[in-house]
């Protein structure tokens, strides 16, 4: 039996719940772990990179890739999905990786190391936008609609694409030999809003119910990926302190302000590890939306 390297790429990573979920990862990690951060920001992802190797496991290894487009699919292609490409590239062949500490547009730095194969890899879907939530459906913009579908829809379902024919069984290349596929997860960061919609949320409700729906489509299609859908609840973080003075509907900003007064907002690491328990447990339905308020599964085990 091939010894476990799992491989975690986090999306959104440069703050908020994605650097929380990178944080998880490692401080929980009991076997090798290799962790891509993705996002625009370089000075933001070195600060997450830093706070995750500070707090993690000997055993984890962590890169980031930032600089990246997500304004449509091409971009996203071109700057996350090929890079991450060429990452794995350098890093994985024949067990012999070569670490590369960061990849920015222009550089990349290398040390040999010896690592295993990849055994399971896990994209995470976190980045995406909230929209101008003032707004309600009437008020868009064709503008709008255009530039929220192509970071939020467009980006994703490339990123996701290149993920699966990235990591799935091909037939045999001696240039790129993959004897040994492994397990694919994907996960997308949704919301209650995907599957409950409520006034002012039009753009951000229409996409997690397209990225949910999407993920749903790949578990029909390809029954070797693994995907799940899930709503973290409301968070305790920068995105929900903006939700609580943008949102134009005046019933729902008294529940949330509510709940930030109360402290009844969901903390980051307790909805992160939820997360990570439902993909070491394994027990969902490929395809699945589940919410962090979903009872919890009958085990519970670190990644």
């Amino acid at each position: 039996m091939l010894p476990r390297h799992s491989l975690f790429v986090i999306t959104g990573a440069n703050r908020g719940f994605g650097s929380a979920i990178a944080k998880e990862i490692s401080e929980s990690a009991k076997h090798t772990t290799t962790i891509v951060l993705v996002g625009r920001s370089y000075e933001q992802l070195q600060t997450v990179a830093l706070e995750v190797t500070t707090r993690g496991q000997p055993h984890v290894t962590v890169h980031s890739v930032s600089d990246i487009s997500l304004e449509n699919a091409s971009d996203a292609h071109q700057t996350v999905t090929e890079k991450i490409q060429a990452l794995i590239r350098y890093t994985i062949t024949n067990a012999v990786a070569i670490a590369i500490a960061i990849i920015n547009p222009t550089t990349i730095s290398q040390t040999e190391i010896s690592l295993p194969v990849l055994t399971n890899v896990t994209l995470i879907n976190n980045a995406g936008t909230l929209g101008d939530l003032s707004k309600t459906v009437a008020d868009y913009t064709p503008q709008e609609i255009q530039t929220y579908i192509n970071i939020n829809i467009a980006s994703y379902t490339a990123l996701v694409s290149g993920f699966v024919r990235l990591f799935k069984q091909k037939p045999h290349d001696p240039q790129h030999p993959t004897p040994f596929p492994p397990v694919i997860s994907i996960v997308n960061i949704s919301s209650l809003l995907a599957i409950k919609p409520f006034p002012n949320w039009g753009l951000y409700a229409s996409a997690k119910a397209a990225r949910d729906t999407l993920l749903g489509v790949v578990a029909a299609e390809e029954t070797s990926v693994r995907t799940l859908s899930y709503a973290p609840g409301p968070l305790d973080n920068e995105m929900q302190a903006h939700v609580r003075a943008t949102l134009g509907d005046q019933e729902q900003k008294k529940i949330y302000t509510d709940m930030a007064t109360k402290g009844m907002l969901v903390c980051m690491k307790d909805s992160a590890r939820k997360l990570l328990d439902l993909l070491e447990n394994n027990e969902y339905p490929s395809g699945a939306h589940i919410d962090f308020y979903d009872p919890p599964s009958t085990s519970s085990q670190a990644l």
